[in-house]
């Protein structure tokens, strides 16, 4: 090969060379990763702007949303693009509510999404990317539940969710049975916890209470323990104002659990015109799964008395369940105070 040739060769190759990394860094741009704003207002009932809001080199990365079923796409569905966005308007029959979620195949890490409803304060969340779309749950930018009916299934469905899974919760209510010797006084009790929690509950809710958690949770436990001491006291004599009169402290401490139901539905986030609706079928909820509860232990109680055994042994065989109540408890108050004076 000549020298001239040998030139041809050099030039043909750097040539080749910065188109290869030309093109790669056209595709890398259009692909690029990365987290932008984007927003979502509702502009009149059941319709909606999106945009997205990148430079245009990155445009293309925005793609048409997938939206619910009831929902179309007013204009052209690839968006409207501008210098530094790229806006989707679409309509929906009913308006967008807790149960949608917005698929974004957006070839983007994510975006930092503010929603603006109606008659709402705006709300932002980051919205990963999950697979090959970023996935938009409209409940955790606290969408409505839509009709009150819905709204109502909604809330209650989350309060039952909530009291079966409040392990704490439960422990309370299991020692406060164990505590009370007829079905009068546990109509009482567990009416008086119930009246005590709703109280709290509404009251953090609307914003008239408003404690730590982290002491809250810590009291919560200890009251565990409280009820659990006594019932250990009571064994070997000793009574006191939990058995004269259990309701009495049933609501003290229910003023004490509704604190906590409240941090529960705080997190969940509630819509400003939903809170009436969702205090009382939350609470409402929070009951039906108490019952549910109440109605097991009565039954699995029922069971264990006609087993056979004599009354020593079911005396021990209820003392250790209340020990064990009790330690588990105790473990969760020095763990829950540790973290309030971490």
């Amino acid at each position: 090969m000549g020298p001239t040739m040998a030139l041809r060769s050099i030039c043909l190759a750097i040539l080749l060379t910065i188109a290869a990394l030309i093109s790669g860094h056209s595709t890398a741009s259009a692909h690029s990763l990365g987290v932008d704003r984007a927003d979502l207002v509702e502009t009149t009932p059941g319709t909606y702007r999106l945009t997205s809001k990148v430079p245009r080199r990155i445009s293309s990365a925005i793609l048409t949303p997938d939206l619910p079923d009831r929902c179309t796409i007013i204009g052209n569905p690839n968006g409207e693009r501008g210098g530094y966005a790229v806006v989707f308007v679409f309509t929906c029959s009913t308006r967008l509510s807790a149960d949608d979620t917005l698929f974004l195949p957006w070839k983007r890490e994510g975006t930092l999404l503010t929603v603006k409803w109606l008659e709402q304060e705006p709300v932002t969340r980051l919205a990963k990317r999950t697979g090959d779309v970023i996935e938009v749950e409209l409940n955790e930018w606290l969408a409505g539940s839509g009709s009150t009916l819905r709204a109502a299934q909604r809330y209650t469905v989350l309060g039952i969710e909530h009291i079966l899974a409040g392990v704490d919760h439960l422990l309370f209510v299991l020692a406060l049975i164990f505590v009370v010797n007829s079905r009068w006084k546990l109509v009482k009790a567990i009416t008086a916890f119930t009246v005590a929690h709703s109280i709290t509950l509404g009251l953090a809710t609307l914003g008239y209470v408003n404690l730590p958690s982290a002491p809250v949770e810590a009291a919560i436990a200890l009251s565990i323990v409280f009820l659990a001491s006594e019932i250990v006291w009571k064994s070997r004599g000793r009574t006191s104002l939990t058995f004269e009169a259990p309701w009495i402290v049933a609501f003290a401490f229910g003023l004490l659990h509704g604190l906590g139901f409240a941090g529960a539905l705080s997190e969940i986030g509630l819509p400003p015109a939903e809170i009436p609706i969702a205090l009382l079928f939350f609470n409402f909820g929070v009951e039906v799964g108490q019952l549910i509860f109440v109605a097991l232990v009565l039954t699995l109680g029922w069971l264990f008395a006609h087993l056979g055994l004599s009354e020593g042994k079911r005396s021990a065989a209820r003392l250790i369940i209340i020990y064990g109540i009790g330690m588990v408890a105790m473990y969760w108050t020095v763990e829950r105070v540790a973290a309030v004076v971490a």
